[in-house]
Formats: structure tokens, sequence, C-alpha cells
């Protein structure tokens, strides 16, 4: 390896790259331990569905990704002895990167916070039994402007390490986020129709469901089935309605459609299938009101994964926008280094 200045340059140092001009001079390098993860970094767990279970599996491969993005924008592995004139190129370069992200950064920023406020209106809407339909339009027209694709170009590679570690953390808690918000808005759109449904029926109760007995040996089984056409609970009970069943066939278990007699009196599991009619209060907690439950569990999650998680500060986190605005203010002031 050339020397300078009859010395030779330290291990581990290449003279292939310069030194930004805003960099501490050169000097061996010492391994830093690896960096604590941040809270914007983790999984944004969202309960509902399994899309969102998905996406979760798909965080879980950050290291990878990490790896994706040094590939994307060609990351520098450290800082070396150059040319005087490569050198203030370079730091240019830099430096101009840093403000080109400072805006990335906050206009990102602009978007959650605009995310956050719509989740909280409709968080509201569905404590009043209003479904937040226009929710579910807000959520495939916001996008947060944020991927892989703005670190090209910008010489982050020159940034101090810790910055760049949050640029990278920042990153893919963004690309996270928006394919989370992508699987919220189809929930929302396969939930609102029996949610609604749900809601009227609460002033107008409607039999949706029956029981059936059935012997299994020396045992009498019940059966929870749906009924095909289900009628007020208020008016006079049909004498015979159809209801599906599993049927057990040489492909498996399939539902099948049966004629039934709504029992009134003998051996409820003895000839003819025989149904009851199910109180359409008893079976609402594991319907709308479970769907219900869960949709406001999951917006209550990316909510606190956008602004912070106050509520217990054992488990205290600060918030993806908070940390967007502590990046952006630090690619400023990388910035002005002019």
């Amino acid at each position: 390896m050339p020397s300078v200045g009859g010395i030779a340059p330290p291990p581990g140092i290449s003279p292939g790259i310069p030194l930004p001009p805003f960099a501490p001079q050169p000097r061996p390098v010492i391994p830093t331990p690896p960096p604590k993860p941040t809270a914007a970094a983790q999984t944004i767990k969202v309960e509902v569905g399994e899309e969102i279970e998905q996406e979760r599996r798909k965080a879980s491969k950050r290291t990878a990704l990490y790896a994706a993005l040094a590939a994307v924008v060609g990351i520098a592995v450290g800082f070396t002895l150059g040319g005087a004139k490569e050198r203030g190129d370079r730091g240019k370069a830099a430096v101009g990167g840093a403000g080109a992200l400072e805006k990335d950064v906050r206009a990102a920023n602009e978007k959650m916070e605009e995310l956050n406020q719509k989740l909280e209106e409709a968080n509201a809407q569905l404590a009043q039994k209003k479904f937040p339909t226009q929710l579910t339009t807000d959520l495939g027209a916001i996008n947060i402007p944020f991927d892989a694709t703005n670190l090209e170009g910008k010489q982050i590679g020159s940034l101090p390490g810790r910055v760049m570690r949050q640029l990278l953390a920042y990153t893919t808690s963004v690309q996270d986020l928006n394919k989370t918000k992508d699987s919220l808005k189809n929930l929302l759109s396969a939930a609102q129709g029996p949610v609604e449904k749900s809601w009227k029926e609460q002033d107008e109760p409607v039999v949706n469901f029956s029981v059936v007995f059935r012997r299994d040996g020396d045992k009498t089984l019940a059966e929870l089935v749906p009924n095909k056409a289900p009628f007020p609970f208020g008016k006079d009970w049909p004498a015979k309605y159809t209801v599906t069943r599993l049927e057990r066939t040489q492909q498996g278990m399939k539902p099948a459609e049966k004629e039934a007699t709504r029992w009134t009196r003998g051996d409820l599991a003895g000839g003819d299938l025989q149904v009851l009619p199910v109180d359409p209060q008893t079976v609402a907690a594991f319907t709308s009101e479970q769907i219900v439950f869960k949709l406001r569990s999951a917006m209550i999650d990316v909510r606190q994964l956008l602004a912070g998680n106050k509520d217990n500060p054992v488990t205290e986190t600060a918030g993806l926008i908070k940390e967007g605005d502590d990046l952006a203010n630090e690619l400023r002031k990388i910035s002005l280094a002019r």
C-alpha cells in the first residue's frame, strides 16, 4: 500500500475513497457496538386478519433489506486518504444529499401526521357505531413517500455512522408502514358489510344461526349452523327452514344445505333433522363486536407506531414521526456544513 509522507496508512484504510470535508481526520477503525433497534424499526403489530400476519412475517426480514439498501445506494465501508479535489467534490455531494434527504423525510412525516389524524377520526366513529367508510378511501390515497429510491445518489456512505443507521431504520419502517396501511384498507373493505348489517340488526334482531343436535355413539353433540334465510327474531318463526351443515365426503368436509324442522317437543336428536333458533344477542360478541374490537385495536396499534406509546413509562416509545423529526434535524446540521 502506498504511504503518505513516508508513513503507511493505518490498517483497514483504503486509498480509493476520499474523506468528506465535514468528517473527522482518519484514524484507526475502532469497532463500534451494534446499535440498539429503534422503536420505529419494530414490526407494526396489527392483529387483524391473515394479511396482517403476512406483513408481520415479512417485517422479520429487516436484516436482509438493510443489505439490499446498501447494495442499491452503494454505501461506502469507510473513509480513506485521497486527493484534496476529490475529497472536496465528494464532500459537496454528501452535503447536498443530506439537504435533499432532509426535505424527503419532512415530506414523509407530513403524510404520517395526516394518516395519524385520519386514524384518530375513524376510531371515534367506530366508538359511535358509525363505520369509517371514508378511511378506506383515505388509506388508498395516502402513501408515505419514502423508500430505498430516496437514498440513491445521496452519498449516504459519507454520513456519520449514527445518522446512517437512523436513516436505514427509518426507511425500512416507512416501507413496512405502507404495506400494513394497505392491508388495513383491505380489511376495512371486507368488514364494512358484516359490521353495518349487525348494527342494523341490533334494532331489528334477526335469527342468523340455529343449533342442531346429533348423536355420536352414546354422546349427544350440538352444532352451530347458519340459517340460509335469516328471519326476524320478534315475529313468528317458520316451522321449517334451511340450514347449512358441514358433511364429511370423500373429498373432506363440505357445506351442504339441509331442510330442518324447528323443534317444539320430543327427542332433539332423533328422527328427522331438528333445529333450535339461537338468540341473536348471544352471538353478537362472536361476530360484529369482535370485528369492531379488532379493527379498533389495529388502528390504535398503527397510531402508536406513528405517534409513540406514552401509556406506560417502562414500554414508552417515541414513535416514527418523532424519529423522523430527529433524523431530519441531523440531516439539516450536515447540510449546513458547507
